[in-house]
């Protein structure tokens, strides 16, 4: 994902952010908390990715705030998974979230992510 960072021309820092995972600035900086896993670090850097390639800014408006959300946990998965991943995955765990995302190095959310994409591109039945 750095390299991804990298050739976007968007620059990554790490800094204790509390709860946080990540934040993201139309500077084009995104700031990663170094206190989580590397897999949330890894997944939180894809999702900042969508924010900055959308140009979202921050916003009040709950359902704005969603939609870009759901847009940037999409992006995030349309990175972090192949549809030859994803398959094999499910050959070798099943069809359980939590267990799908171990297998994938990624969050079940993005799992979830990656199932709507798929639904609507029709990549899965």
């Amino acid at each position: 994902m750095l390299d991804v960072a990298r050739e976007r021309g968007v620059r990554v820092a790490w800094r204790d952010l509390g709860r946080r995972n990540g934040e993201y600035h139309s500077t084009g900086l995104i700031v990663l908390n170094p206190k989580r896993s590397l897999t949330v670090q890894r997944v939180t850097l894809a999702h900042e990715l969508g924010h900055a390639r959308y140009g979202h800014t921050w916003t009040e408006d709950a359902a704005a705030h969603r939609r870009n959300e759901r847009l940037a946990d999409e992006h995030a998965a349309a990175l972090l998974i192949g549809v030859g991943e994803y398959a094999a995955a499910e050959r070798t765990v099943g069809p359980h979230l939590g267990a799908l995302a171990r297998e994938l190095g990624v969050t079940a959310q993005i799992v979830e992510a990656w199932q709507r994409l798929a639904q609507r591109t029709r990549r899965i039945a």
